[in-house]
């Protein structure tokens, strides 16, 4: 379940809006009206395994059933006890519907969609199902989906690869393929929201505290230093500060500039609650790498003010398909609300930001923006004291 500290701030980001999956939202009445629909994508699916395994649908139907009832135990120990007070057979029975409904969804998705289906035919049906299946606590334990798509033997693909298939509009990197690095992953992942979580990785190992000082976008231009689009880091959310040495003997010649490399990030209606269930699942799971939490800091850091997101805009480092930059603007001075930093990677590379910032020049120039910005200067401007002379 999200922290209170969490929810308060804004409840609709955790809430499913169509769909329940496993017993936390279960009895709410307004998410009923898809259950039909389950259990009609489950009959479909089960109608494809016997196609392939010439096995009778009842006999797959008490394949799942036993395999489950087999890992009830473990299954039961990813939620509080207060929640998971239903019958054995209650409970494998809510797993099997609602596991066969997500592999059927993903799998129609990638590879065949026919007419008349009501979840595919209405695209704002679909959405609401894309956002509900991201909620921390609207989770499957992933071995249960494992299972699951061993016995109805899924060819074609792996379950990885429907699950990144079927998000890959929700992906908050633009031109960043949804995968995660190859052998760094020993451990199953929780469920398809921790799986997800691991594709955002940052790049960097060293990891520090957060640091005191801030500098935002606007500020750091103004200091002479360029934002530029990071595309030629394997990790999505790797960031660098490049700060190119003189060429001995040549002065400043041929000095390239100095910029800082960040992800282009993509804002659309689905970001705000995909980051915020992000960060949840990384504040609650004590095994979670702050990745996203990370990166939503120094977000937090670069944009202050409509100013900087505008500027941030312009060098083309981020997209935003909202109606204003004010919300862009809120979303990253309030995320972080309520969130506890453990581990920041981007310590290295805020150091020497904070070095090159700490300059002569480039100090005079944030001190002066800093001055322009304030709101002693701006009446004095206003009110021509300086004029009188």
């Amino acid at each position: 379940m999200v922290p209170d500290t969490l929810r308060n701030l804004n409840p609709t980001a955790y809430t499913p809006l169509i769909v329940s999956i496993g017993p936390l939202h279960k009895e709410n009445q307004h998410l009923r009206a898809i259950e039909v629909q389950k259990v009609t994508y489950m009959y479909r699916l089960f109608l494809r395994t016997k196609e392939t395994t010439g096995k009778a649908i009842e006999q797959i139907s008490y394949d799942c059933a036993q395999e489950l009832l087999g890992l009830l135990t473990r299954a039961r120990a990813c939620y509080a006890p207060s929640l998971t007070n239903y019958e054995d057979f209650k409970l494998a029975e809510m797993m099997v519907i609602d596991g066969c409904f997500i592999l059927e969804l993903l799998y129609t998705f990638k590879y065949g969609i026919g007419e008349g289906d009501p979840i595919f035919d209405n695209i704002l049906v679909m959405r609401d199902i894309q956002h509900d299946l991201l909620l921390l606590e609207n989770q499957m334990p992933f071995f249960i989906l494992e299972k699951l798509f061993t016995i109805n033997i899924f060819d074609c693909t792996s379950l990885t690869d429907l699950v990144f298939y079927f998000f890959k509009d929700m992906n908050i990197i633009n031109n960043s393929q949804l995968t995660t690095i190859d052998g760094t992953d020993t451990v199953e992942p929780c469920h398809i929201l921790g799986l997800l979580q691991r594709c955002y990785r940052p790049g960097a190992t060293m990891r520090g505290r957060f640091p005191n000082i801030s500098y935002s976008a606007t500020e750091i231009v103004r200091a002479g230093v360029k934002f530029k689009a990071q595309t030629e880091e394997y990790s999505p959310l790797a960031v660098k500060f490049i700060q190119p040495s003189v060429v001995p003997g040549l002065g400043a010649l041929f000095v390239r500039e100095t910029c800082f490399k960040i992800p282009v990030l993509c804002i659309k209606d689905t970001t705000a609650s995909f980051l915020r269930n992000l960060i949840a699942y990384e504040q609650c799971y004590p095994f979670s790498r702050h990745y996203v939490t990370s990166f939503a800091f120094l977000m937090d850091r670069l944009i202050d003010t409509k100013d900087d997101v505008s500027l941030l805009v312009r060098a083309k480092v981020l997209q935003h398909k909202l109606g204003a930059i004010e919300d862009v603007t809120n979303l990253f001075n309030n995320i972080c609300k309520g969130v506890v930093l453990r581990e920041f990677y981007y310590t290295e590379e805020w150091r020497q930001l904070d070095r090159y910032c700490k300059r002569f020049r480039p100090s005079i120039l944030i001190l002066l923006n800093r001055l322009y910005r304030s709101t002693t200067w701006k009446t004095l401007l206003t009110k021509g004291y300086f004029w009188s002379f």
